[in-house]
């Protein structure tokens, strides 16, 4: 139930923010609350669906295992488009990727394309964002799931990989 919730808490913490924000307003004229409301309302839509960390980086399973099975570490992100989480960690995620170069591939998996549905299983990520490291000889070394990144345990990770 949590997961379900943290996964669609874009859905429901943005819009419900702003419309709380408008209903503070003291206007006591139903006349005037109602295009106000309106306008919030379209607000939300436009805000949620700008907020969204992207697609998959791979198009398909295939090309995902060959990414796991380079022979290098790779940084494993299972994210979702709705989870406030995921949008969140997105700039520590690009800092990450920043300082270590190209040392390390980064692989994207969104939870809701078809793709990532076995890469789900096989590396347990059922809640929104889990990050995984996998080391050069194609095992975990780190995961964390459910939170921000830990970004100073994820580069120890990268580096002990």
């Amino acid at each position: 139930m949590f997961d379900l919730l943290a996964q669609y808490s874009i859905y429901i913490a943005v819009p419900g923010f702003l419309i709380a924000m408008i209903a503070l307003l003291p206007i006591k004229s139903w006349r005037k609350r109602i295009p106000i409301y309106s306008i919030t309302g379209i607000l939300a839509i436009v805000v949620v669906l700008s907020l969204q960390p992207g697609d998959s980086s791979v198009a398909s399973e295939a090309e995902a295992k060959t990414v796991i099975a380079s022979g290098q570490p790779v940084f494993l992100e299972f994210f979702s488009n709705t989870c406030v989480i995921c949008l969140a960690s997105e700039p520590i995620v690009m800092s990450l990727q920043g300082e270590v170069g190209d040392e390390v591939l980064f692989l994207k998996l969104n939870v809701e394309d078809p793709i990532a549905s076995q890469l789900i299983r096989d590396y347990r990520a059922y809640s929104t964002p889990t990050f995984v490291v996998i080391g050069t000889d194609g095992e975990v070394v780190w995961r964390q799931s459910g939170n921000l990144l830990n970004k100073g345990a994820a580069m120890e990770a990268l580096e002990a990989a």
